[in-house]
């Protein structure tokens, strides 16, 4: 079954580490494949960027190289690690996006991620804020994000996002313990989608154009959020993010 992408956004979007010394020994394989898509059928490639729909088994649905699992509540695709150090206002962005500020970049077209979130019953938010930085909590969907990787033996592991971030407390570098993220669904400005236009998927530093933002405490500053330095797997090396909503 293939339905036309445009109309169905169109009925949707308006209905409703830090130590000096010898490098330790490489945590992940830097040869990795794209870590699978639990349940996708051997013909899903993980690639694409098609503007229709596709019912590949029961309740399991393929827009691009998204996975939709509507029974499970879940949205699959390929990533991969941006970057190593640094500063960063953005832990996932499109390729062509603000990459220079973010961990993780992906070819998958923010109007496609969307549409799969509204899919699974994510609820963006009225009341969007006002301005990047603003020091408004952001409301939305809560939502979960999980990474899965190769680690150095080959095997696929799955992780929170937040242990490859760190934050800036009162002069010191410390590890991230309480990341939690919400589905804003981003904003039209000047009849323009904003995550589309921009390539913000999802924010660390409070940013009213990301579907997703960060909603844990910080988050209005952009002078506190890092790479965790010497946890995160080499630049390039493939990731699978899913996200779902929260518990």
């Amino acid at each position: 079954m293939r339905t036309s992408l445009y109309v169905l956004f169109m009925l949707l979007l308006f209905s409703s580490a830090f130590a000096d010394g010898p490098p330790p020994p490489p945590l992940f394989d830097p040869n990795a494949v794209t870590p699978p898509i639990e349940g996708a059928p051997s013909s899903f490639s993980g690639k694409g960027t098609d503007t229709m729909i596709d019912k590949v088994s029961p309740g399991i649905y393929r827009l691009g190289a998204i996975q939709i699992d509507k029974g499970n509540k879940t949205i699959s695709f390929p990533a991969e690690v941006n970057m190593g150090k640094g500063m960063l206002e953005y832990l996932l962005v499109r390729t062509g996006g603000k990459t220079h500020e973010s961990l993780l970049r992906t070819k998958v077209e923010p109007y496609q991620l969307q549409i799969a979130c509204l899919l699974i019953g994510l609820e963006g938010t009225n009341n969007p804020l006002s301005f990047q930085g603003d020091p408004r909590v952001p409301e939305g969907t809560p939502v979960e994000i999980q990474l899965k990787v190769a680690d150095k033996n080959g095997t696929f592991i799955e992780l929170n996002p937040t242990l490859w971030l760190a934050k800036m407390v009162d002069a010191k570098i410390q590890a991230v313990t309480d990341g939690s993220w919400v589905f804003t669904g981003s904003i039209i400005r000047d009849g323009r989608f904003q995550a589309q236009s921009e390539g913000s998927i999802v924010a660390i530093y409070h940013d009213p154009a990301a579907m997703i933002d960060n909603s844990s405490q910080g988050a209005e500053s952009d002078k506190v959020w890092l790479v965790n330095e010497g946890s995160v797997p080499p630049v390039g090396t493939p990731v699978t993010v899913t996200i779902k909503p929260a518990k």
